[in-house]
């Protein structure tokens, strides 16, 4: 099976609490971003949804994490 993070069924916009469960980011974290300019999102009424697709290709474009174990 395919663990790729986008897949085609993939919805283009999220919630908040969606984008936090599906990623693992900090709400912090999160807004700093939309802040940045890093993550993109629309505002529906006074809900705000994360475009997750561009999301998800800003994380898959961050360097590999590099471990260093003893």
């Amino acid at each position: 099976m395919s663990t790729t993070l986008a897949q085609p069924d993939t919805p283009h916009y999220v919630s908040v609490d969606a984008w936090l469960q599906r990623t693992g980011m900090s709400r912090t974290d999160t807004y700093r971003k939309l802040g940045e300019g890093v993550l993109k999102a629309k505002k529906i009424g006074r809900k705000t949804v994360i475009d997750f697709r561009a999301g998800m290709a800003w994380i898959e474009s961050l360097p590999d994490a590099t471990v260093i174990t003893k």
